[in-house]
């Protein structure tokens, strides 16, 4: 049989009946398992940024232009940008990212020294007109979602707060697998927003971080965003390829494009940092290296086939039907011999594969005990199901 972990990722879709592709580049259509792989991975990431005190939101994917203009995007990046003529000369656009609209919420409400830290959490839809040429299913799409967040933070708490999310992707990546992360930290570009001195504190501030936690970096000179420096974190695989995967940017510049501020302590008006980051990235590119990794074979919490539940035959489906709902599996009442059901789902990297038949539906009819044969490959153990 050919080795899993050398498929390339649209193989192993193919293996597990995730997607289904469109007629045109970079549309895909998620199946049933496709889509809870995907919500797998929205639980995943969500538990991380709850832990670690995240509020989340949920902001709209039609948004004015005005609000983008105000940002520098539409300057910068129009031509990436999908536009909407609306009505009375008031254009939108399908966002393209999601910070300004964590801006909006910000200004919200009147907010204080003692409300900051504040990191705003959202799945954001995001839309980007991305040239066909370079579409890649899911490396690569005109719409993706992201785990965006934005942290609305003072001086004070700068360093804490971005400890707070280099520690929270490490042990994210930890728990998914890959543990060789790398660090480069993208300097000021040419054609920026802000002031010499603001990209000064912003760069010697992510250089801190890193120094805090023992971190070794790269700096790349020129390769930041326009509003601000960034770290970058790369991972390695099993196979020794590398990934980008998380971003966090510090940001001097939007809070005074959009004059946001808070009280301080001496009930005076200050202007807030804005940390804008994200630990997976895109959740469709992030699926599609996670099997480019792991092929079936994913973290167990993340499979969208966690286990299964086989009946010998067509007299034990029922209980066999029962048995799943117990365990929140699926049956598979398929009319295939028994070896063969069996060599399917363990090619589809199923660890925990419950085989029942009419001993134990019997059991269960005279006592009710539930009962059934664990089939692990070589390993076999009748088991109570609790």
């Amino acid at each position: 049989m050919e080795n899993n972990e050398e498929k390339r990722y649209m193989q192993v879709a193919q293996d597990l009946n995730l997607l289904v592709l469109g007629n045109s580049a970079g549309v895909v259509y998620w199946k049933p398992a496709g889509l809870k792989l995907y919500e797998n991975l929205k639980s995943f990431i969500r538990k991380h940024h709850e832990k670690r005190g995240y509020l989340e939101v949920r902001s709209p994917s039609i948004v004015s232009e005005d609000l983008f203009r105000q940002s520098g995007h539409l300057e910068k990046y129009q031509h990436n940008m999908f536009s909407l003529n609306g009505e009375e000369e008031n254009n939108y656009v399908l966002r393209p990212m999601s910070c300004p609209n964590h801006i909006v919420i910000y200004q919200s409400e009147l907010r204080s020294y003692k409300n900051l830290p504040l990191p705003i959490f959202e799945f954001g839809e995001v839309f980007r007109n991305e040239p066909s040429g370079s579409l890649q299913v899911l490396f690569r799409q005109r719409q993706f979602c992201q785990d965006d967040s934005h942290v609305f933070v003072n001086k004070e708490n700068l360093s804490s707060s971005i400890s707070n999310y280099l520690l929270m992707a490490q042990e994210v990546y930890k728990e998914l697998g890959f543990e060789d992360v790398k660090y480069d930290i993208s300097l000021r570009p040419d054609q920026r927003f802000g002031s010499d001195e603001d990209w000064d504190a912003a760069e010697e501030s992510l250089r801190e971080a890193c120094r805090m936690h023992g971190i070794v970096f790269n700096e790349l000179p020129g390769e930041g965003a326009f509003y601000g420096p960034k770290i970058e974190l790369k991972v390695k695989d099993k196979l020794g390829r590398s990934w980008q995967l998380g971003t966090l940017q510090l940001d001097y510049v939007l809070p005074k494009r959009f004059d946001l501020n808070y009280i301080d302590e001496n009930g005076q008006k200050e202007s807030p940092i804005i940390l804008h980051h994200a630990v997976l990235g895109s959740l469709e590119r992030m699926i599609g290296i996670l099997l480019e990794s792991f092929g079936v074979n994913l973290p167990s919490f993340l499979h969208p086939y966690p286990s299964k539940v086989v009946p010998i035959s067509e007299k034990s489906v029922e209980y066999a039907k029962l048995v799943a709902s117990k365990l929140g599996s699926s049956i598979d009442a398929s009319d295939e011999p028994l070896g063969k059901k069996l060599s399917v789902w363990r090619n589809k990297g199923v660890i925990e594969i419950y085989v029942v038949g009419e001993k134990e539906a019997s059991i269960y009819a005279e006592s009710g005990e539930m009962k059934a044969m664990l089939n692990k490959g070589k390993e076999k153990e009748l088991i109570n199901i609790k």
